[in-house]
């Protein structure tokens, strides 16, 4: 392992906003008190730090997301915006280390005179092109659509794989991730990519007793939880789908679903068809302060993605907090529940399987003391960030 001394890192992200980037910040502050010094480049939202704030002893530079209409607009915004901030922060700061995770952000960077100063790293977490498919639900709509669709994957292929040539190491997150980055660019060496796994705060996530009592939950009821944005690829629609088979096997089954999103309306309208409606409850956002105690609630906590998960954070989360998992057999899913128990996997990712899965566990008696103990214990010696962050540390300071 290479130490490095007192580092000056530079993370920049595309957009930086309370709960979607806990991890990024996570590795930020452990980083600081690891004895580095930590700055953050990011767009914002209205609840996003303020240019110059210091939160957890990282200094952010922020400036506003672009809010315009258009694509090349926000482009040329976001790349403009990047490269005249790196330039004064470079001239000031005089970074080691300059660490990406996204395409468009580091293009601004790299049009910088000064870029070459520094070493850059990249932390791939999704492809870029993915995400956006995902998010879009392009398919059909005729040629044009079909065209524009072409350009928009083929143009975010590029600037992922110019990205991921020039920065002179690279991490993954998982076999999954890594794996599709060789499938979309074959030319990236192997020997470039660091397997590093997301890490838990196992101090922040831990048992935390009192969510049921605020919110009046009877202790009788069996709590299911799942916390997502509310789009597509999360699959929350199936699992609403599955719940009233649940509840026809276990009456005192109560689901909870924490989380925003542009399909919320549609899945609570979705809940009020079905024969449980008034056992199925939207939380709406969960603050951070607020995940332990909503994951020790549960009986158990649902990930019931279609498509596209990267690693699955939540699994993490929720086991630090002591709470048994079930996911879907989908992207990093298996590599991350299957070491622990392969029965907290369903055998696939329809309402059917779901509620299948579920009950399969409720049946073999997976609630108990002994195996919220273990889920726990699991969390930590794998996914601590004891664990985690010399590796992740390793990776900034060392030569790829």
């Amino acid at each position: 392992m290479v130490w490095c001394g007192r580092m000056k890192l530079l993370h920049v992200h595309d957009f930086f906003a309370p709960g979607n980037s806990r991890y990024g910040h996570d590795i930020c502050r452990k980083l600081v008190l690891r004895g580095h010094e930590v700055h953050v480049l990011a767009a914002v939202g209205e609840r996003g730090p303020a240019d110059g704030a210091v939160v957890d002893g990282v200094r952010f530079h922020t400036y506003r997301q672009y809010d315009g209409a258009g694509a090349f607009k926000r482009y040329r915004y976001v790349i403009g915006r990047n490269k005249t901030i790196f330039s004064e922060l470079q001239r000031i700061h005089c970074f080691d280390v300059v660490l990406f995770n996204q395409p468009l952000c580091y293009h601004g960077v790299r049009q910088s005179p000064i870029v070459a100063e520094v070493r850059r790293r990249y932390a791939f977490i999704s492809p870029w092109a993915d995400e956006w498919k995902a998010a879009h639900d392009p398919e059909g709509g005729g040629l044009f659509r079909g065209i524009a669709r072409r350009v928009n994957l083929s143009t975010r292929n590029r600037m992922e794989g110019r990205a991921l040539r020039e920065c002179s190491g690279v991490s993954v997150i998982s076999d999954f991730v890594k794996n599709r980055l060789l499938q979309l660019h074959p030319e990236t060496p192997p020997e470039k990519l660091h397997s590093i796994p997301c890490a838990v705060d196992t101090d922040m996530f831990c048992p935390t007793p009192g969510w049921r009592e605020r919110h009046a939950i009877p202790p009788g009821d069996t709590l299911l939880l799942t916390i997502r944005r509310l789009v597509p690829r999360m699959g929350v629609d199936n699992l609403i789908r599955a719940f009233p088979e649940v509840l026809a096997s276990i009456p005192s089954a109560r689901l909870v679903i924490g989380g925003e999103g542009p399909l919320r309306g549609e899945l609570e309208a979705l809940a009020r068809s079905l024969p449980c409606a008034d056992r199925v409850l939207f939380t709406g956002y969960v603050a951070d302060a607020e995940m332990p105690a909503i994951y020790s609630a549960a009986d158990l906590f649902l990930l019931p993605t279609k498509e596209l998960e990267g690693f699955g954070m939540v699994i993490i989360e929720a086991m630090a907090c002591g709470t048994p998992v079930l996911g879907t057999p989908v992207g990093a899913i298996p590599e991350v529940l299957g070491p622990f128990d392969r029965s907290m996997l369903c055998s696939g990712v329809g309402h059917r399987e779901i509620a299948e899965g579920l009950l399969r566990l409720f049946r073999s008696g997976i609630s108990n003391d002994d195996m919220r103990q273990r889920c726990r214990q699991y969390a930590v010696d794998r996914y601590g960030w004891d664990v985690i962050l010399p590796r992740f540390e390793s990776f900034l300071c060392g030569k790829a």
